[in-house]
């Protein structure tokens, strides 16, 4: 039963979003508006703090603030905001000029998932191999970020994988990918399912949806095909309603997203390949809905790992963290170097660090050098988050090893909730855990517009060409 390659290829058909074009300034016609960006403030005839103006040359002046380090991103996100879609960019600042980063943090604040938003255009004064690098940049980050916002009722479970890996697989091979890719679906009747997956069928139960994990393997060039490098592991649930334990409709609206962790990770797999990092990794990615049903999950329900971890559910919408455990189990036995996974996992993170960063947990409660290095050069924000040996006491049960969620007053649920998936990681290969925080927009922020971000996406890919894992 497991979907493979040419499965997807016979299965699946695919759009990706807004087209988006990036070509050079001077490939440009009198139809792109010109804007140009400068460090100096709005004339005196605009109001203190304006950021956006006309000038004398029929164009606009856009203020750029260099005490933000994500300042040429927040100008991206000013002149979208102003209704422009088809711009050349000028400036006459050295402090201004783009980079590969800076111009891909640019466009991307240029997208929003509003209905009007049927794409854009942007001419950029860079050079041909600096262009086809943002192009490469956007393109597959926008893929995610489409993906992760589609509704539920397009795609479910094994039907949202097989069009996502045929997505990504045309995107691979677009921004010319080096080395190998495969992509993998397992479901019931598959061994490594049946034998592996207790957190997903417990899950995914509920749905008549099937639950399914998929798998993207990335052998890089020079990469030993039997010795996976680095892990990753993303948290895919097509939709959450929160189970028996409801969530209320306010906070169900944006559900349909809590499967950007798995697709955030694979989309950075796939960047990582058209950069062509010499690197052997595998990328897990269980899936599945968790509805109500007459074969739901309850509380006080009792499951056991193959590891040997009994949980007792004692919340049904704490239902990530248990199919994370299974990918993770599974990433454990490939003994890679790292294992890095991503989810949007608690509201917690999100009431301590907000929707503009990431909160990061490690057993060592220090971020990764490398990995810091990835998410700095690349202008991503993190915040690093406690995870204490003392934690797993909020999760202890009487009839069971841990609960999935945390009891106590004053339990920190960023941090119980990271003590919960250190149960299923083998205590001798590095790991951090991403509470992905800022996966979603409700609101325009300074930087990115609504709908789904591809937050962490290029820092991770990043990390994953440069490291030395």
């Amino acid at each position: 039963m497991t979907t493979t390659n040419d499965q997807l290829a016979a299965n699946a058909t695919c759009s990706f979003g807004p087209k988006i074009d990036i070509i050079s300034y001077h490939s440009c016609d009198a139809s792109f508006m010109a804007v140009h960006l400068t460090t100096k403030a709005a004339p005196d005839c605009f109001v203190e703090g304006t950021s956006m103006w006309p000038n004398e040359h029929g164009g606009f002046n856009v203020h750029v603030d260099l005490s933000d380090e994500r300042a040429l991103q927040a100008a991206g996100r000013t002149i979208a905001a102003a209704g422009l879609n088809k711009v050349k960019v000028t400036t006459s600042e050295n402090d201004l000029r783009f980079d590969v980063i800076t111009a891909t943090q640019f466009v991307l604040a240029m997208y929003s998932d509003a209905l009007e938003n049927s794409g854009f255009s942007v001419a950029l004064e860079l050079d041909v191999p600096n262009l086809e690098a943002v192009r490469r940049n956007v393109s597959i980050i926008t893929l995610g970020r489409v993906f992760a916002n589609s509704p539920n009722n397009i795609y479910h479970t094994t039907e949202l994988l097989e069009v996502y890996f045929k997505a990504l697989e045309q995107a691979f091979t677009q921004n010319k990918g080096q080395g190998q890719l495969s992509f993998k679906i397992y479901k019931a009747g598959d061994a490594l399912f049946d034998d592996n997956c207790v957190g997903l069928k417990t899950v995914g139960q509920s749905s008549a949806y099937e639950p399914c994990l998929g798998v993207v393997d990335y052998i890089g060039p020079g990469a030993d095909e039997n010795k996976v490098d680095i892990a990753l592991v993303g948290k895919g649930i097509a939709f959450d309603t929160g189970g028996y334990d409801l969530k209320p409709s306010n906070y169900m609206q944006t559900m349909h997203t809590d499967k950007s962790g798995m697709i955030y990770m694979a989309a950075a797999t796939i960047l990582a390949g058209a950069m062509g990092a010499g690197k052997h990794v595998r990328c897990y990615m269980p899936c599945a809905e968790n509805r109500i049903s007459a074969n739901s999950m309850v509380t006080g329900d009792i499951i056991t790992y193959p590891n040997g971890v009994k949980v007792e559910i004692g919340n049904t919408d704490a239902e990530g963290r248990l199919i994370l455990a299974d990918a993770l189990i599974l990433a454990s036995k490939d003994q890679p170097k790292f294992i890095l996974d991503s989810a949007t996992l608690t509201g917690a993170a999100k009431i301590a660090v907000g929707r503009d960063m990431c909160a990061v947990l490690s057993r060592s409660n220090k971020m990764d050098p490398q990995l810091e290095q990835a998410f700095n050069y690349t202008k991503e924000e993190y915040w690093l988050l406690p995870l204490r040996e003392y934690h797993k006491r909020y999760i202890k049960a009487k009839r069971a090893t841990i609960a999935n969620t945390s009891h106590g007053d004053g339990a920190p649920g960023a941090s119980t909730a990271a003590a919960f998936l250190s149960y299923f990681v083998d205590p001798n290969i590095k790991w951090t855990h991403i509470d992905l925080s800022n996966a979603y927009n409700k609101e325009s922020s300074p930087y990115l517009g609504t709908g789904s971000t591809g937050s962490t996406i290029l820092a991770i890919a990043h990390w994953l060409v440069g490291s030395q894992y």
